[in-house]
C-alpha cells in the first residue's frame, strides 16, 4: 500500500507540473517537461507471461468522448479480447521540429486517460498503451513520423530526443500508476532507429519510472534494423505486408503468403529470443487491401468497398497464426466508436462479416 501511495503521489505531482501545461498546437502549445527519472542499471528484458495478448486497438483522440470510449471497451470485452490497446498522440509541427507537445483539445488529460485504463481493467482487459507522434503541419505530402529529421538550427537531434523522452516519461508515470501491462516506447520512428545509443538512454529512463513490459512498434519492412530488441520484452511491429495481387486473392493464397513471411520472421525471432507482438493487424473494407494494406485514403471509385476481402484477410491471418508459439500477441486494428456496419469502409470489423471471424477466433484457447 505504501508503494502504491508513493506512485500515486508522484503521479499527482507530475500531473500538476506537466499535464496542465500543454495546450493548443498552433500558438500556446508548450513542450512536455518530465520529472527527473531514476538512473537504473540497464534492465534486462523480462519473461512475458499470460501470452498471447489478444487485443483490439482504439485511438483516443476526442476529449469529449470518454463515455463513447467506455462503450467501445464494453464491446471489445464482449468480442472476447483479453486486452485493449489505447493509442494516444503527441505532436510536433513538422518533420524538422524538435519540440513535442500534447494538444489538449484531442489528448486526454492524465486523469481521463487513467479513468479509461481503470475502466478497461474493471472489464478484465489487460492494457497496452502506445503514445505516437503525429505531425500537425507537414511541409510536404511525404513527411510523416518515419522521416523526422530535426533542423540543426532548432536544436537538432539533441533537442528532439530530450523532448521525446520528456513526453514518454509523462505517459510512463500514467502507465505505472494505473497498472498498464505493456508500454510501447515508439511507433514507426524509422529515422531514429539508427541511433541505438539514444534509444538505450531512453529505455533506461523509462525503466526508472515504469516497471511493466516494454516494446517498440517497428514497420513491417524495417524490423531487422532495430538494434535494441534485447532490451525489450517483445519484438513489436505492425503487419502491412502485401498478401495478394488484387481483391480476387483466395484464402489459400493469403495463407501461403503468410507462410513465406513467417519463415523470415521466425528465423529473426529465434535469434533475438523475444516473442513477436503485432502492434497492428487489420484491413479496411476496401478492394485494395490485399496489395495496398497501408493505403486507406482511396475513394470508392479507386477502391470499392469490399467486405468479403476484409473477411478473407481476417481468416487468413488467424488460420496462419493460431497456435504459433513465437506469437506473443496481436492487436487488431481497430475498433472505433459507432456501429461500423456494411457501409463503413474503415478498419473496424464491427457489424461486418469480419466481426464474426474475429469472435470465433477470440473465443478459442490460444
Amino acid at each position: 500500500m505504501l508503494q502504491r501511495a508513493i506512485i500515486v503521489l508522484a503521479l499527482a505531482v507530475y500531473v500538476f507540473v506537466v499535464g496542465c501545461a500543454v495546450v493548443d498546437s498552433k500558438s500556446a502549445a508548450e513542450p512536455v517537461e518530465a520529472s527527473k527519472p531514476h538512473a537504473p542499471a540497464r534492465f534486462p528484458a523480462t519473461q512475458a507471461t499470460g501470452l498471447p495478448y489478444k487485443a483490439i486497438g482504439m485511438q483516443i483522440q476526442r476529449v469529449d468522448w470518454i463515455d463513447k470510449y467506455k462503450e467501445s471497451i464494453d464491446e471489445i470485452a464482449d468480442v472476447g479480447a483479453n486486452a485493449v490497446k489505447f493509442v494516444v498522440d503527441a505532436r510536433q509541427e513538422h518533420a524538422g521540429s524538435t519540440r513535442i507537445y500534447l494538444d489538449m483539445r484531442m489528448s486526454p488529460t492524465p486523469e481521463k486517460l487513467s479513468e479509461l485504463i481503470r475502466y478497461a481493467k474493471s472489464k478484465n482487459l489487460r492494457v497496452i498503451l502506445m503514445p505516437i507522434v503525429l505531425l500537425d503541419n507537414p511541409r510536404k505530402p511525404t513527411e510523416w513520423r518515419g522521416r523526422i529529421e530535426p533542423d540543426h538550427d532548432a536544436g537538432g537531434w539533441d533537442g528532439w530526443w530530450k523532448s521525446y523522452r520528456d513526453m514518454l516519461t509523462h505517459f510512463s508515470w500514467i502507465a505505472e500508476g494505473n497498472g498498464v501491462d505493456v508500454l510501447v516506447v515508439g511507433s514507426e520512428l524509422v529515422s531514429t532507429e539508427r541511433q541505438t545509443g539514444e534509444w538505450l538512454k531512453t529505455l533506461e529512463q523509462i525503466r526508472g519510472v515504469y516497471h511493466g513490459q516494454l516494446t517498440y512498434s517497428a514497420n513491417w519492412d524495417h524490423y531487422t534494423t532495430v538494434q535494441f530488441w534485447d532490451q525489450l520484452d517483445f519484438i513489436g511491429m505492425n503487419s502491412y505486408w502485401k498478401l495478394g495481387k488484387n481483391n480476387q486473392v483466395t484464402k489459400d493464397e493469403i495463407k501461403a503468403n503468410w507462410a513465406k513471411i513467417q519463415d523470415e520472421l521466425f528465423a529473426f525471432q529465434s535469434k533475438i529470443g523475444r516473442p513477436i507482438l503485432f502492434t497492428e493487424v487489420g484491413w479496411c473494407s476496401m478492394a485494395n487491401m490485399a496489395h495496398q494494406p497501408w493505403d486507406y485514403t482511396l475513394d470508392e471509385r479507386e477502391a470499392p468497398t469490399d467486405l468479403d476481402l476484409q473477411k478473407r484477410l481476417y481468416e487468413g491471418f488467424f488460420e496462419s497464426w493460431y497456435g504459433k508459439p513465437q506469437l506473443g500477441g496481436f492487436n487488431m486494428w481497430e475498433w472505433t466508436p459507432g456501429d461500423g456496419g456494411p457501409k463503413d469502409r474503415g478498419y473496424t470489423p464491427e457489424g461486418k462479416p469480419a466481426e464474426k471471424v474475429l469472435r470465433e477466433w477470440m473465443e478459442k484457447k490460444w
